[in-house]
């Protein structure tokens, strides 16, 4: 794999880095975070603002950070962080190979050098390759061999001490990939028992396996059962059917016996990767053809491959081994199993004196020829498959077999089943990484330079607490790159409530993802966001992808620090994060249809007055027309093209009337892919990532000046449906007014920490919340003058508290649901299990004494 990387240019061997998809768009800005929390900030394992306005970090932990190898990247820093992924990548790989290679050889099954060429095609296998990227499940695949070692101790009654305690290994490195893991258990234990050489009895070992499962469970408590509170905020919000029937088609599994069979829409949409070289898939018949093996363990095996591959198609065991949600992006997650178990049975059916008969030779060349020629009809069809990757297996696998038959045993056989086995994996992690692009060094650093000196300015210049809102960003997960408060974050354990309040602001929001782009003065204010990274006219070539949202609206705002393609610019009418506010505010009206509206509501009930006016539509016109027709009405109309072939275009004109900040609310039934928005000739930037209302920011400060608002469609879009499209502005003067009354009595914060914050507060009549723009939760806690108090809701997002007028002293304190419950458990069960070993062991030594 390091020849591979260095081959491809890959930093430090070149001006390329492993960065790709999810890797340099979201693991990347974790490792940093891991980083930051051990050294800096050990509050933020429980809660962290650089996420989304904020959310729990635990479960967050739970699911990307708890590999022992991250404490590699103790030693990185942003800018060196890509060669260090590369080279812990390249060592959990190497670690899984060690666990595979300790596997067979403390089973006996081979010995000497006939360990390393069945070993190595567990971290070379198709799952290892095409999830290298996805660091955060190699780790517990890596485990599973020392797992099913220490399981097979068990049952050669050996105890159950060093099963409970990689079980515990494995539910911790991820729960994820640990459940796949426990449901093969659950297969592989019964399998194993048909064994007539297990010495222990069965209903015993079943039962000691029972009693270390269930240590585990409670041992990793702390850490599974918050998790799995979050999880029920988040994903399993979302039901999926359970229906009987097939996602995909099974036959086209036997595709991925070819070489380099994965590519980027597999990676979104594709089948199982579980390929392994020729020598593995050929053993498995020296296993079911051995006659000292009882037929029913041979039954049950098939019985497990069958379930195994029935799961990466069949709905509800697919949806069983994916904890009840499809996996977005990224299918069959779980298919390094199968990988394993294949190797497993060969491992333990091969010998090598081991030669095919006819029978087995004759069925061996049928099929290869046969998949050959199916794969062959294929090519049009399959986008991974090419005619040089069937040359490959053909001659591999051909290869392979030829070797077999020629030779009984010794050295010759050894080498040259090791140079089939070799190339033909090699060839495997050549062609399925060459389908993938990388991120070069150079965007990389464009990024994170920008990022970390725009915090870093932000830091010297002012040291209260305040967010900043980001016209320039590199991933949404910037904030735990460059350290500072965010207002996106992408997360796999993101709360359904934090995907709705962003919705309710007409921000881009998905299941996994939160992007706070298309702020306004209103929300940027009332979120506290202080400050706005604004991208300039010198973001260009490597940087140009930096660029994400057209904030006109902060053009003439003071320039607090600036750098090579930014501006940092200060909002005079942030508010603090805690402040007085009307209790109006907590019968605030919002649809997710009209983000602008609730951003008017929601200010408007803060102050005391719901229904004041501040939200005006000002009118749109049709200019002209090219290539395009367009219904009576531009709000909820629709345009089409005359000619498909051609772009067509529609401008819109209009002529603001104050020099207030316009906004162009765009329905989430308005698909952008293909479609480009521009204003006076310049290209508005904006998200295609959403199903919701949003709105895009236009201009400030044109009064009387005529605009051309045009809408393109390019190739692929021939009609689009202008839902909610529609023109807005604020009357300023009367938000600024609104901002400066709720300025008057802010939070002054004595002590603050990633998960609490304190201070003292006044509130009036008029003014009796204390209204904040944190993310509402289970977990957080208020306590007013040293007393537990209620937490409010206010629009379904934000988190409020009830006063009397005065002066109170508030602490805010995040703990997550059910933490405390699980450390208590996981700590009383490791005081009793280490009581219980050392009374064990002195009571042996007793023993031994008498």
């Amino acid at each position: 794999m390091t020849a591979y990387f260095a081959g491809r240019h890959m930093a430090p061997f070149g001006s390329s880095t492993i960065l790709t998809v999810d890797l340099g768009q979201q693991y990347l800005d974790y490792f940093v975070q891991f980083k930051h929390t051990l050294l800096s900030d050990p509050s933020s394992f429980i809660y962290s603002f650089s996420s989304g306005l904020g959310g729990d970090m635990v479960s967050e932990w739970s699911y990307y950070l708890m590999s022992p190898f991250n404490l590699i990247f103790l030693l990185a820093s942003p800018k060196t962080i890509p060669v260090w992924i590369l080279l812990v990548t390249v060592l959990k790989i190497g670690f899984a190979g060690f666990s595979m290679a300790w596997l067979i050889q403390k089973m006996g099954w081979l010995s000497n050098y006939w360990i390393p060429l069945f070993a190595i095609n567990y971290p070379l296998s198709a799952w290892f390759i095409a999830n290298d990227l996805n660091l955060l499940w190699l780790d517990t695949a890596a485990i599973l061999p020392l797992l099913i070692w220490s399981l097979e101790r068990l049952l050669a009654g050996k105890g159950w001490t060093l099963f409970a305690t990689f079980l515990t290994a494995t539910i911790i490195t991820n729960y994820y990939i640990a459940w796949m893991i426990a449901l093969f258990l659950c297969l592989y234990l019964p399998w194993r028992l048909l064994d007539t050489t297990i010495v222990v009895r069965r209903l015993q070992a079943i039962a000691q396996a029972a009693k270390a499962a269930a240590i585990s469970v409670l041992l990793t408590m702390w850490l599974w059962l918050p998790t799995y509170v979050q999880l029920r905020l988040g994903k399993t919000t979302h039901n999926s059917s359970w229906s009987l029937h097939f996602d995909n088609n099974p036959i086209f599994l036997l595709l991925k016996l070819v070489p380099g069979s994965f590519d980027f829409d597999q990676m979104q949409t594709g089948q199982a990767n579980f390929l392994v070289a020729p020598i593995i898939i050929l053993s498995l018949w020296a296993y079911f053809a051995k006659r000292q093996t009882k037929i029913f363990e041979k039954i049950f095996a098939l019985v497990i491959i069958a379930i195994l591959f029935l799961a990466t198609c069949f709905a509800p065991l697919t949806l069983l081994f994916h904890g009840g949600q499809y996996p977005v992006w990224y299918p069959a997650r779980f298919s390094f199993i199968i990988s394993f178990f294949f190797i497993l049975l060969a491992a333990k059916g091969f010998t090598p004196d081991w030669q095919p008969g006819l029978i087995a030779r004759t069925v061996f060349l049928l099929a290869v020829l046969a998949l050959t020629v199916w794969a062959s009809s294929q090519l049009l069809k399959v986008t991974y498959l090419d005619k040089l990757a069937l040359l490959v297996f053909l001659f591999f696998y051909l290869a392979t077999v030829l070797v077999l038959i020629t030779f009984q045993m010794g050295p010759a056989k050894l080498i040259l089943l090791t140079l089939t086995t070799a190339g033909f994996l090699t060839i495997n992690v050549a062609k399925t990484l060459n389908h993938l692009s990388y991120l070069t060094n150079a965007s990389y650093q464009a990024g994170s330079s920008r990022l970390l000196a725009a915090s870093s300015a932000a830091k010297q210049n002012d040291r209260s607490w305040y967010r900043i809102s980001q016209g320039m960003s590199r991933t949404y997960n910037d904030g735990f790159l460059a350290g500072f408060k965010a207002g996106s974050h992408f997360s796999s354990l993101l709360p359904a409530q934090s995907s709705s309040l962003f919705q309710n602001l007409g921000q881009v929001s998905g299941d996994s993802r939160i992007a706070y782009l298309d702020g306004t003065t209103v929300s940027d204010s009332l979120l506290a966001f202080k400050y706005y990274l604004q991208p300039t006219n010198a973001l260009s070539g490597q940087s140009s992808y930096l660029r994400q949202s057209n904030r006109p609206d902060y053009d003439q705002a003071k320039i607090v620090a600036s750098g090579n393609g930014w501006n940092l610019r200060q909002n005079s009418t942030a508010l603090a994060p805690v402040y007085a506010a009307s209790d109006k505010a907590l019968q605030s009206p919002y649809s997710v249809r009209y983000p602008l509206g609730n951003q008017k509501y929601l200010l408007g009930s803060l102050v005391g007055n719901p229904s004041q006016d501040l939200l005006y539509q000002a009118p749109l016109q049709v200019g002209a027309l090219d290539n395009l027709t367009i219904s009576n009405r531009i709000t909820g109309g629709t345009i089409q093209k005359v000619n498909k072939k051609q772009n067509g275009t529609v401008a819109f004109t209009f002529t603001p009337t104050t020099n207030d900040s316009y906004y162009l609310n765009i329905g989430g039934a308005l698909d952008l892919n293909q479609v480009d928005i521009r204003l006076n000739g310049e290209k508005l930037t904006q998200s295609t990532a959403f199903q919701h209302t949003i709105d895009l920011n236009l201009l400030r400060n044109q009064a009387n000046k005529e605009q051309i608002l045009t809408v393109t469609l390019k190739n692929g879009a021939n009609s689009r449906y202008l839902d909610d499209f529609t023109l807005y502005y604020f009357d300023e003067k009367a938000v600024n007014q609104d901002l400066a009354k709720l300025q008057q009595h802010p939070l002054k914060i004595t002590q603050s920490n990633s998960r609490r914050i304190s201070g003292t507060i006044t509130t009036t009549a008029d003014q009796s919340l204390i209204m904040t723009s944190i993310p509402a939760a289970p977990g957080w806690q208020a306590k007013l003058d040293g007393k537990v108090v209620t937490t409010k809701t206010v629009m379904k997002g934000f988190l409020a508290v009830q006063t009397k007028p005065g002066m109170h002293h508030l602490t805010l304190t995040y703990t997550p649901p059910f933490f405390l419950l699980g450390v208590i458990v996981s700590a009383f069960t490791a005081t009793f299990a280490l009581l219980r070993h050392f009374f064990n062991k002195n009571r042996t030594g007793v023993l031994r004494q008498r």
